[in-house]
């Protein structure tokens, strides 16, 4: 019966051990049963603390990997990478789709796919969500409804110019103001009335936008008419 040598591996070391066995599957399945039930028996290389061995290969006579385990979570490791670059290769391939279409699944799992790519890049994740605040009170429980009508401009945004998810509300609001400065609107005075909107709908007893539209308070003072601004009648 051959001898083959499997290599315990954790993320700190390693440690060996000879096994008898018919075939490199067989001894496998007889490294796994040695590190279930005698764990205690091996011999860690340069180790300070026990971890849990992510990783048991069996090699042949002639130093050969012949058999593989690996655990889950070092299985999702390794293939972190080929994962993240299939879901962007899908984040192209939905992209042309979702313009196909309004609001069905296949925008819903865009927007998924390009979260979960920004959680896994350092650099975008701190670019799309900043630094990590409390969200705003949700006093007439509309907050909700609220993001989804944004979301839905940008996901229309996206989809009509193709900008990446992390660059679309810097590029719309950008786009904004170009427009503002075609309909002759103020966008520091819209954007000015748009945050005291935002902070009298998270003040409980404070008048929302519609109150305010019906006359019923100003949040944020002065005029609450449209932005527009006021024409030159003179020479410059």
């Amino acid at each position: 019966m051959p001898t083959y040598t499997a290599e315990f591996r954790t993320d700190a070391d390693h440690a060996s051990r000879a096994l008898k066995a018919r075939s490199p599957q067989d001894a496998l399945r007889k490294a796994r049963a040695f590190y279930d039930e005698r764990t205690d028996e091996l011999m860690f290389e340069s180790y300070d603390g026990r971890h849990p061995v992510t990783e048991i290969a069996v090699c042949n006579a002639d130093g050969d990997e012949v058999a593989l385990w690996q655990d889950d979570e070092l299985r999702m490791r390794l293939a972190t990478g080929d994962m993240l670059e299939a879901l962007e290769l899908c984040v192209d391939c939905l992209t042309d789709l979702a313009r196909l279409d309004d609001g069905t699944p296949s925008i819903s799992a865009l927007d998924r796919a390009r979260a979960a790519i920004a959680r896994a890049k350092s650099d975008i994740a701190a670019a799309v969500t900043g630094t990590a605040r409390p969200l705003p009170p949700d006093p007439e429980k509309m907050n909700g409804n609220r993001v989804e009508w944004a979301a839905a401009a940008l996901r229309h945004f996206q989809c009509t110019t193709g900008c990446d998810y992390e660059d679309s509300l810097g590029d719309l609001l950008c786009d904004l103001i170009y427009w503002s400065d075609r309909n002759n609107f103020d966008f520091e005075a819209a954007l000015l009335r748009a945050r005291g909107h935002h902070a009298a709908e998270a003040a409980r007893g404070r008048p929302c936008r519609a109150a305010v539209a019906r006359g019923g308070g100003s949040p944020g003072g002065g005029w609450h008419g449209p932005m527009k601004r006021e024409r030159a009648t003179g020479g410059r």
